[in-house]
């Protein structure tokens, strides 16, 4: 059986709910994955669109002001040191993930944002993962990454800047 997939609120998540792991935040229908940061489904259309993403200290380029962010894109495969958070390799506006959340900042749709313990301790969960509402796009970038690859070389970022909407 396959789990209804939609844009915007998911009916019964009241914003600031909390969950002990992904597993359960996929369960909630909030997000469809247990590991990636960006989670999408296919549009009526056929375009894919994100639908949510999770902020939990993947990336050292992720910026949390509660309110806004800027949220770094992903890449296929092992893109990061998982004890640093440093990207490995640039990113591609061709990868799905990226795609997806460009696509949904062309049509203006929003995301839903699940912050993890892992991120900044300031909007954080002390533990767990908590869902903190809807964010609309406000803008999409390729940007260069505060730390370079292990060989010295700079690296490119797809960047998106998030602006959290009102209840």
């Amino acid at each position: 059986m396959e789990i209804e997939r939609v844009i915007g609120p998911i009916e019964g998540v009241v914003l600031g709910a909390s969950y002990s792991s992904r597993l359960e935040v996929m369960k909630a229908k909030l997000h469809q994955t247990n590991q990636k940061g960006i989670s999408w489904l296919k549009d009526e259309d056929g375009l894919h669109v994100a639908d949510a993403i999770v902020l939990n200290g993947g990336y050292v380029d992720d910026d949390d002001h509660g309110s806004w962010m800027h949220y770094t894109g992903a890449s296929e495969g092992k893109d990061r040191d998982s004890d640093t958070g440093r990207l490995l390799c640039s990113q591609s506006w061709s990868y799905v993930d990226n795609v997806a959340l460009k696509n949904s900042y062309d049509r203006g749709y929003p995301i839903r944002v699940i912050r993890g313990h892992k991120g900044d301790k300031d909007y954080s969960p002390s533990d767990g993962y908590r869902y903190d509402g809807l964010f609309k796009i406000t803008a999409v970038r390729t940007a260069l990454s505060k730390w370079p690859a292990p060989d010295g070389s700079p690296i490119s970022i797809c960047q998106f800047d998030l602006e959290q909407l009102p209840d």
